[in-house]
């Protein structure tokens, strides 16, 4: 039988080392993990760093986290245990961990330490897909004999939450990634959700990212720890956490719907601190673009969430760097996005997302289902004679082969 319960608990000072080990000592303890533990000799801990932003922004998990996991997973005489993450697209996964001082922390405690977007992979079957019939995961993962799953509790710009389901693309490779990204994230996440199943998820609320997250959002500061079995247990209670109804959240709602299971209705055994009571709740990602950046026309066709997202913080991106001062004075641009909208061909328009591969001839096409906000950013800051840094020409080749395979 799945074990649904969900164990909740405060941290009420996220800056001191004794406290945090207290709490996450007080969230462990009621799920009996140490039964699990046993007969287990090595562990996989995966942490959210996606990039080097430090800890404290909300963007990634916490060190003091992982070493309160580290110093109870050895007081439970387990010695061999491997660091696993990787970067998003455009980082390199060991410079980001040594930036943030888990590599510190792998010498201290003699972790392995692993970058899954080089890693082997392990083709694997998704029994009941969205998008993806087969997936690539990273041998580290698939093989590991009892795997952590530790993300960061954020908003996402494309996917409204990013929890454990969404952590789990730093088990592809940069290639999969976009992959994700170019034929539909959200099912997508439910398909790799679906084959890449953690033994134990140790969600970190310590801080949390709000709004425009998960990279360019505010800290959330909401001092709370999470830890279940179950990755739909876990991430319907973080949503519902940040004050989101996780019917909202399709990776869930694809991921519930594929296991069966009546999200309406479902309802995990939360235990610990009520969640009701824990007064928290996260700004939600805006998505506000209309008339609100000078020399760029939207033409709105009903986007998705995902597409807007990228393309807002993108903007807002480049309304900071004063890359959207120099596309102004040379033009301005038309951005057309979402099914309903079929623009006509003109200078410098841009035509955003999967929904808009049929005019692509009409102007300079951006993949992606949604296409990620670096990438959109990138694309459109080719107006101002930005050199490329996160691969976008790479990006637009690969989806247009995998739009051709579709087509035929």
């Amino acid at each position: 039988m799945i074990d649904r319960r969900v164990s909740i608990q405060r941290c009420d000072n996220v800056k001191s080392q004794e406290e945090v080990a207290r709490s996450f000592a007080s969230l462990i303890r009621p799920l009996d993990v140490e039964n699990d533990l046993a007969n287990v000799s090595s562990v996989v801990l995966k942490p959210n760093v996606c990039w080097a932003e430090d800890w404290r922004t909300g963007s990634t998990t916490c060190p003091q986290l992982i070493r309160a996991v580290i110093h109870w997973l050895k007081d439970l005489g387990i010695d061999d245990i491997t660091l696993a993450e990787g970067s998003m697209v455009g980082n390199d996964t060991i410079q980001c961990l040594d930036k943030l001082g888990f590599m510190d922390l792998a010498n201290e405690f003699d972790l392995r330490v692993v970058d899954l977007n080089k890693d082997d992979v392990v083709t694997l079957e998704v029994p009941k897909p969205h998008v993806f019939q087969k997936l690539e995961i990273a041998r580290t993962i698939a093989d590991c004999e009892y795997f952590v799953n530790m993300p960061v509790m954020k908003t996402h710009i494309n996917t409204l939450v990013t929890v454990s389901m969404k952590n789990l693309k730093g088990v592809i490779s940069h290639k999969w990634k976009r992959k994700l990204h170019f034929m539909g994230l959200d099912g997508g996440i439910a398909d790799l959700a679906s084959v890449a199943t953690p033994d134990l998820i140790i969600v970190d609320g310590l801080v949390g990212q709000e709004g425009q997250g998960p990279l360019t959002g505010t800290p959330a500061n909401a001092g709370v720890l999470l830890a279940g079995r179950d990755p739909l247990a876990v991430d319907f209670t973080a949503s519902k956490a940040m004050g989101f109804d996780p019917l909202e959240v399709k990776h869930i709602a694809y991921y519930a719907e594929a296991a069966g299971i009546d999200l309406a209705s479902f309802r995990p055994a939360a235990i610990g601190e009520d969640l009701d009571g824990l007064d928290i709740e996260f700004e939600k990602p805006s998505f506000s673009l209309q008339g609100v950046y000078e020399g760029v026309e939207i033409l709105w066709g009903d986007p998705c969430s995902g597409c807007a997202g990228g393309l807002s913080v993108a903007l807002e991106r480049m309304q900071r760097s004063g890359e959207l001062d120099i596309i102004r004075k040379t033009g301005g641009m038309t951005v057309a996005l979402g099914k309903a909208v079929d623009p006509e061909p003109r200078e410098r328009l841009i035509l955003m997302g999967k929904c808009q591969y049929r005019n692509r001839e009409n102007g300079i096409f951006i993949p992606g289902c949604p296409p990620p906000g670096m990438i959109v950013r990138e694309m459109l800051a080719k107006l101002a004679n930005v050199e490329p840094k996160y691969g976008s020409d790479i990006f637009v080749e690969e989806a247009e082969e995998l739009y051709k395979e579709e087509e035929k």
